[in-house]
């Protein structure tokens, strides 16, 4: 059956991480001068507080519980490495925030501005709230219908119920719908619910490849 509409993942296929959020912190402390040995310590101290912290807390609904554990995280570390600077938590809280450190694919804004034309697209992300900000900051809003991001939904892939979730907001035929994801298991997943599925992946396959791989069979059923 002829593919109308496009599910695509984020991370991984769109965009990537350039910097880790430690790797961040361990470059701004030792900028500022601090010793190596107090930094990694202290990238400890906020890990430590992560794995109590998180004991808690099953989930991230929304972007404020996000902000609350982010910032308890780089207070933590700032009160072990100086506890006299009282602005060095709220530093690494600004600076460390993943959205900024979103990269984009060489061929992603290209290739999306290739398919929009031709396909509905929307996105199916497992990410925290302040992912959805990415899609702003990248300026790639634009191009899709809906943003579909786990931390909203309660439930993340290959949880069947977040492509159903979905379907149900776009509209989509299932059956006219194709998703990529860069994890086997995802796309699995899509297959089983109906939809057509192709598998990012990420050491050999480009965006470039999916869409050539949408021409030669943009009227035939995808396997």
């Amino acid at each position: 059956m002829k593919i109308e509409n496009i599910f695509f993942d984020a991370g991984g296929v769109l965009f990537f991480i350039r910097n880790k959020r430690d790797d961040v912190v361990r470059k701004l402390l030792l900028s500022m001068g601090y010793a190596e040995s107090s930094v990694e310590e202290a990238v400890d101290a906020g890990n430590e507080f992560d794995r109590v912290y998180l004991m808690d807390i099953d989930w991230f609904y929304t972007w404020d519980e996000e902000e609350a554990w982010l910032k308890g995280r780089f207070d933590a570390i700032s009160e072990y490495i100086d506890r006299d600077n009282k602005t060095l938590g709220r530093k690494l809280f600004m600076l460390t925030v993943d959205t900024i450190h979103y990269e984009m694919y060489p061929e992603t804004v290209r290739i999306l501005e290739e398919l929009s034309g031709k396909y509905n697209m929307s996105v199916i992300s497992n990410a925290l709230p302040s992912l959805d900000w990415a899609f702003d900051h990248l300026d790639l809003r634009k191009y899709f219908q809906k943003v579909v991001i786990s931390a909203y939904e309660g439930m993340e892939k290959p949880d069947h119920r977040i492509y159903e979730s979905a379907l149900l907001q776009t509209g989509y035929d299932r059956e006219k719908t194709i998703f990529i994801d860069d994890r086997i298991e995802n796309v699995e997943a899509a297959i089983d619910l109906g939809m057509q599925g192709y598998h990012r992946d990420r050491e050999r396959v480009t965006l470039d490849d999916f869409a050539a791989f949408l021409e030669e069979n943009r009227n035939e059923a995808i396997v």
